[in-house]
């Protein structure tokens, strides 16, 4: 569940995050865009209380169940995950997707005011360029699954704007933090010393298989002295890997799905794990090479440390400029959708 309030958090930042990555590499999101607004039709009303009906109200905006709703769908398009059915993770994903509807609605209030605009072609070609990269099997899959989730390409488009508005807005309002001095490298290094360590990465090769009982035979034929590059060209379902052998690459546990990565770095230099199920299908994997924790010295993690800290005062500054237009923004909530903390941005509310 903490995974998926995360994923309800980042809704509110300002930016369009890349495709995520397929077969056994983790990769979470087909689209990433900002929640608050999509499309719906929404009340905007001066009252000093929220009418029956209403989930919240955030800048002068009034947002009813049938609008939050739409927007649940909207997460589940484009996220691919949805609602819990019911009891505490249920009310715990309603009040951080009230929360981030809340933080949207007062950024597009902060945008307008300070006059960003979007045009029209920047956003469409910017989805051209995301539905290509997250849907290779073309526009029209892209078209299906939005359509499945009760959400239209127009709707995406309208986050598309609003993403890239509020990249501008992030820009605009951190542009005033300045880049840390050597001095404050140094001491950034010493203090976070044992962070900054190269973890353990594994250098794999996988089969994609449709069912369990394929999935045994093959490492059944492996475990028997098959060849493994020629059995995945014969049988692996990744047509990214299996002219290649199968071949992953080398790669650390956080960019795995968590089962595939549990297995795959618990297995032995040389040995054939699985089957494991992931989103892509059975999956049965082999470790080549294990490359040992590492590490890092200054002269490795200058320049990142360095772009780590810009990006820590720029957070800092932003979540600051958020929380004081939060408050002057009079967010009410319903009581079911009130979040523990209504009157702060909470975390990841920038990149």
């Amino acid at each position: 569940m903490k995974n998926l309030v995360s994923r309800v958090a980042a809704w509110a930042r300002p930016r369009v995050l890349p495709s995520g990555r397929r077969g056994t590499v983790a990769g979470t999101a087909l689209l990433a865009v900002v929640l608050a607004g999509s499309g719906t039709q929404i009340v905007i009303d001066r009252l000093t209380s929220l009418p029956d009906g209403a989930v919240l109200r955030a800048a002068g905006v009034t947002v009813s169940e049938q609008d939050y709703q739409r927007r649940v769908h909207l997460l589940g398009a484009l996220y691919g995950v949805q609602a819990p059915p019911d009891g505490s993770k249920a009310g715990e994903f309603a009040r951080a997707t009230a929360k981030a509807i809340a933080v949207g609605l007062v950024l597009d209030h902060e945008a307008a005011a300070g006059g960003v605009v979007i045009a029209q072609k920047s956003a469409e070609d910017q989805l051209d360029k995301l539905v290509a990269e997250s849907f290779p099997q073309g526009r029209d899959a892209f078209i299906q699954k939005l359509g499945q989730n009760g959400v239209s390409e127009a709707d995406v488009l309208d986050e598309v704007k609003r993403q890239l508005a509020n990249q501008q807005l992030y820009e605009r309002v951190t542009a005033p933090v300045a880049a840390p001095t050597d001095a404050e490298v140094v001491q950034a290094y010493q203090e976070r010393q044992a962070q900054l360590v190269q973890p353990e990465a594994r250098h794999l090769r996988n089969i994609v298989i449709a069912t369990r009982e394929q999935a045994d035979a093959a490492v059944d034929r492996l475990r028997g002295g098959a060849d493994f590059a020629v059995l995945a060209a014969e049988i692996s379902l990744d047509g990214q890997t299996k002219n290649a052998g199968g071949d992953l690459g080398t790669l650390a546990a956080n960019q795995l799905q968590d089962a595939y990565a549990q297995a795959a770095f618990a297995a032995a230099p040389g040995a054939v794990f699985g089957p494991v199920q992931t989103q892509d299908g059975w999956n049965v994997g082999q470790v080549l090479d294990v490359q040992p924790p590492k590490q890092l010295t200054l002269d490795e993690v200058r320049e990142p440390l360095k772009n780590t800290l810009v990006d820590e005062r720029r957070l800092a500054l932003w979540n600051s400029w958020l929380a004081e237009r939060m408050k002057a923004a009079d967010i009410r909530y319903a009581d079911q959708y009130r979040p523990a903390d209504p009157d702060t941005p909470g975390e990841g509310t920038a990149p």
